[in-house]
């Protein structure tokens, strides 16, 4: 458990925390209408890394609205 990025983070100023947690909140956001949605996204972003979880929100499809 020591590898992962949320675990390194813990160690940093508050500073460096409160930029990481606002990125990662940001990914969520905009993760909302995507497959995994706004808590998929955001708890992978604090998990692994807000690049990672960017990555994630590209690649991922839009939801349906209902359109073929």
């Amino acid at each position: 458990m020591q590898l992962l990025p949320l675990y390194m983070v813990a160690g940093f100023p508050p500073e460096f925390q409160i930029l990481y947690f606002i990125f990662s909140l940001i990914i969520g956001l905009s993760g909302y209408n995507r497959k995994m949605g706004f808590w998929g996204y955001f708890f992978s972003s604090l998990l692994f890394t807000p690049v990672i979880g960017l990555l994630l929100v590209l690649v991922s499809e839009k939801t349906g609205s209902g359109k073929p």
